[in-house]
């Protein structure tokens, strides 16, 4: 008996070794006809002429220096742009006009300052307002 056990694990051991090495001739012919049509995709003149000029302008602009080199210049211009953008005209009379408006209402007293003013407001609307 137990050589029985023993026979069958290791024939499946075996069919399952079997069945992971090795690739069909069939598998072979789809990954040769994957490849070719690959390799014609990127081997196309046109593909090749662009990647030519963009090697050629990378390797022409190597040796030219950087608009912005340094920390500090980088954040001039942001500065300067920031600043040219947020501080027009219009945009500080806006500002002083909305503060002068919040100014303005800030002491005016509420229409309905307590509980019992909205709800006798709520009520005589609803009174007003129900059929007769």
């Amino acid at each position: 008996m137990n050589r029985l056990l023993i026979a069958l694990i290791a024939g499946s051991f075996a069919a399952t070794v079997a069945a992971q090495t090795g690739e069909t001739p069939k598998d072979k012919a789809k990954q040769k006809e994957v490849q070719s049509a690959t390799q014609a995709g990127t081997d196309s003149g046109e593909r090749k002429a662009t990647e030519a000029a963009g090697y050629k302008a990378a390797k022409e602009g190597k040796g030219t220096p950087k608009d912005l080199p340094t920390k500090a210049d980088k954040q001039k211009a942001v500065d300067a742009t920031t600043a040219g953008s947020t501080t027009t005209a219009g945009t500080r009379a806006q500002e002083a006009q909305g503060v002068a408006d919040a100014k303005k209402d800030k002491g005016s007293p509420k229409a309905l300052p307590t509980t019992k003013d909205k709800q006798k407001a709520v009520d005589t609307t609803t009174k007003q307002n129900a059929s007769p």
